[in-house]
């Protein structure tokens, strides 16, 4: 099979226009190439602000290996923050990987510059030439914009050239927005000056928005006052009337692409250099020209209300998915979750760091916010090839185990979504390229849901660690790690919910001797150690044994009980054996100067007739002291000689 050219992408917000126009045209130029395969590394925020979100979502810019591609494109008008602009463009310059940058210039990369200039002076020039107007204002975007300012100074030089004067006063700012520009419709009435000939608006969110406060004071567009824009937004075609304005062709942008990268990767071009496209005009009804049939309005508006309930029903959809794993947020049902509900060839990569805490071998709850590469664990799948399957552990570099097998069949392009929570760093969703109406749309929606669903499973998961360290605390001795009074007696219930009559128990009431010698003379981690000493001594003896409790229950008084199947007696007797022989090897071993002793009670009974626990536990206690007893009879030798 022949190799395929790799071409990386990187963007932002690909399920809004201009971008995924862009991105769907150059997929399939790149389909029906026979000569590439491309990967594009998006997010779905603009990163203008790079709040904590957004450094998140920026993560997945740190995925991409220079050394896979052949050439990177960039669209920094998506990527609203250049320093992600210039951090991508760095990496590729220090690996010698060539950057095409679309619709703005960035040093030291190849030039797509989509030209709207031409395409405003036509408009400009058609409404003057065709339609007489003569008396012009300007809805412009913001002040100081550079696309504002040009596109205002095209006006300037269209109507210079037929002896007209554009005034400072003839331009109104809209801010490239509805309300600003509501705003400013309603200062120009208020002002009371005459209607112009037309309002020429540097966008059509604009355009629309002055013919909206035109109809407010029942002017008519284009009988009373014409109207223009420009972008050829999709929110355009629903319109009425619709707009004269401008479009800029994805598929000129993406043949303009396609050929530079022909130059680059072929080795004929090897510095940078510009080509442009330019924006088309569209003479339309809010000038005069054309007029639509009611039957193709229809049309398009049967279009819309059919994309907007087949997107409502996918929400209802994703929302399924959640509430499926709000129900049960492990990672076994997330995964299970997400072999229904997710997208046909992609995958959900997440950083081994996560893995190693969902399985219980990292202490830390808090996901690492450092960026790639890392190790990476595919943590569900819905690829096909084998290669790919849950649990297989790859570096990111890879960006999957097996990246080659990803691109069999039709797929060729493939997109790589980061999954994160506010700015810790998740992993990233691969999923190929679909040509269909709203599919970035509902990408958008998944992807979105699909994080909220992972820190739904880190914080059950995290919950869950953090209550057994509760119980643990709760039911357990903070310095010997046995059972606490608290946990004895919880233990001892469970171990009685389904004991018959017939069983007996044996019971041991155990007590240090000369403790508060110990502890004055040695000092009370002395102290402490000989309460290790005892209580490991205790475990030692239980060892293999999962039915005997060993517990401290405070001081230097210690417990331990077992429900026994057999001869309670016999079993009580090989246990008080076994801890006699490891607490004398725990004193040889351990160097102390002092020797650990232990008064010890055994007791044993039928558990018939028993009422509690505390009955057996008294008349342990009788013999542990009168085992102590025994002990204080005996010469006293604390210090080892």
């Amino acid at each position: 099979m022949k190799k395929l050219k790799t071409i990386g992408v990187c963007c932002t917000t690909f399920h809004k226009e201009p971008v995924k126009e862009m991105i769907d045209s150059l997929a399939l130029k790149v389909e029906s190439s026979g000569e590439y395969r491309m990967i594009v590394y998006q997010c779905f925020s603009d990163l203008y602000f790079f709040n904590s979100s957004d450094h998140g979502a920026s993560s997945v810019f740190d995925v991409f290996n220079c050394d896979m591609l052949d050439a990177l494109l960039v669209l920094p008008t998506s990527i609203r923050n250049s320093d992600v602009v210039e951090e991508i463009v760095n990496r590729c310059r220090a690996h010698d990987t060539p950057v095409i940058s679309v619709t703005e210039r960035v040093e030291g990369t190849y030039f797509c510059e989509l030209g709207f200039g031409e395409a405003f002076s036509e408009i400009v020039e058609h409404i003057i030439s065709v339609h007489g107007c003569k008396r012009i204002k300007v809805m412009a975007g913001f002040p100081d914009n550079d696309f504002s300012l040009t596109r205002v100074n095209c006006c300037a030089e269209v109507m210079k050239r037929h002896g007209l004067t554009l005034n400072d006063s003839d331009i109104l700012y809209g801010y490239f927005w509805d309300q600003p520009t509501y705003e400013a419709m309603d200062a120009f009435f208020a002002s009371g000056e005459p209607l112009p000939d037309a309002f020429v608006c540097c966008n059509d969110t604009m355009a629309m928005a002055v013919c909206a406060k035109l109809a407010e004071h029942g002017c008519k567009v284009p009988d009373d006052v014409i109207v223009t824009g420009f972008d050829g937004i999709e929110m355009e075609r629903y319109h009425d009337p619709r707009l004269c304005t401008a479009v800029c062709d994805s598929d000129k942008v993406a043949d303009a692409l396609m050929d530079m990268l022909n130059e680059i990767t072929s080795g004929r071009s090897s510095e940078p250099y510009d080509t442009y496209v330019s924006y088309d005009p569209v003479f339309s009804e809010s000038c005069g020209c054309g007029r639509q049939s009611g039957a193709e309005k229809n049309k398009i508006l049967a279009d819309y209300i059919r994309n907007f309930t087949e997107f409502r029903v996918f929400e209802e959809h994703i929302d399924g998915m959640e509430n499926k794993i709000a129900a049960n947020p492990t990672p076994e049902n997330v995964r299970k979750v997400l072999g229904k509900y997710g997208f046909d060839g992609s995958a959900l990569c997440v950083t081994k760091a996560v893995v190693d805490y969902l399985n219980g071998n990292s202490e830390s709850g808090a996901i690492a916010k450092t960026n790639y590469p890392q190790e990476m664990v595919v943590f569900s799948s819905k690829l096909e090839n084998g290669s790919q399957k849950e649990g297989t552990e790859f570096s990111s570099e890879l960006l999957l185990p097996d990246l080659d097998s990803a691109f069999e069949g039709k797929t060729r392009t493939l997109f790589v979504l980061p999954v994160h929570f506010q700015n810790s760093v998740i992993g990233y969703y691969v999923t190929p390229f679909v040509w269909q109406e709203k599919h970035n749309d509902r990408l958008c929606v998944f992807l979105t849901t699909l994080n909220r669903c992972i820190e739904m499973m880190r914080m059950h998961e995290h919950l869950s660690v953090l209550n057994r360290r509760l119980s643990f605390l709760f039911s357990h001795d903070q310095l010997t790690g046995i059972y606490n009074r608290y946990g004895f007696y919880d233990n001892f219930a469970g171990c009685m919910d389904n004991v018959s009559d017939e069983k007996d128990i044996f019971i041991v009431s155990a007590d240090l001797n000369d403790m508060k010698g110990i502890n004055d003379q040695f000092g009370h981690s002395a102290g402490d150690e000989a309460l290790m000493i005892t209580s490991r001594a205790l475990t030692e003896a239980a060892a293999g044994d999962g039915d005997i409790i060993c517990s401290r229950f405070g001081g230097d008084e210690f417990v331990v009980a077992k429900v026994c199947d057999g001869d309670a007696e016999k079993q009580g007797e090989l246990y008080k054996n076994r801890f006699v022989s490891a607490l004398e090897a725990l004193n040889e071993a351990s160097g102390n100067p002092f020797t650990v002793k232990v008064s010890f009670g055994l007791f044993c009974s039928p558990l018939k007739g028993v009422d509690s626990i505390d009955s057996l536990l008294e008349l342990a206690d009788k013999l542990m002291y009168s085992d102590k007893a025994r002990y204080k009879r005996r010469p006293r030798n604390l210090p080892r000689t």
